[in-house]
């Protein structure tokens, strides 16, 4: 599996300061077949200063899941130090 992209990215606003929420579209190509997948996505800060991040997929996936939500947890790992996130 590559990750080219999040497509549509949007964060969904919370109260809380140390949690934030997105959504968008996964596009990703899995051998010769590039496809598009919607993901949503939460990164919170623990008491420590470490950053947890949980990754869903409301539709199926064209892919193992455990693989996929490894490299797109890499993904956003890139995305949030390199300050790409909203």
């Amino acid at each position: 599996m590559k990750i080219h992209e999040i497509r549509n990215l949007t964060k969904k606003e919370t109260p809380l300061h140390y949690r934030n929420e997105y959504s968008g579209s996964l596009v990703y190509s899995a051998g010769a077949i590039e496809e598009e997948a919607a993901v949503e996505f939460t990164l919170e800060r623990t008491a420590t200063g470490n950053i947890d991040i949980s990754v869903s997929f409301p539709a199926s996936l064209h892919y193992p899941l455990v693989p996929a939500v490894k490299k797109v947890k890499a993904y956003i790992t890139d995305l949030e130090k390199n300050g790409s996130l909203l």
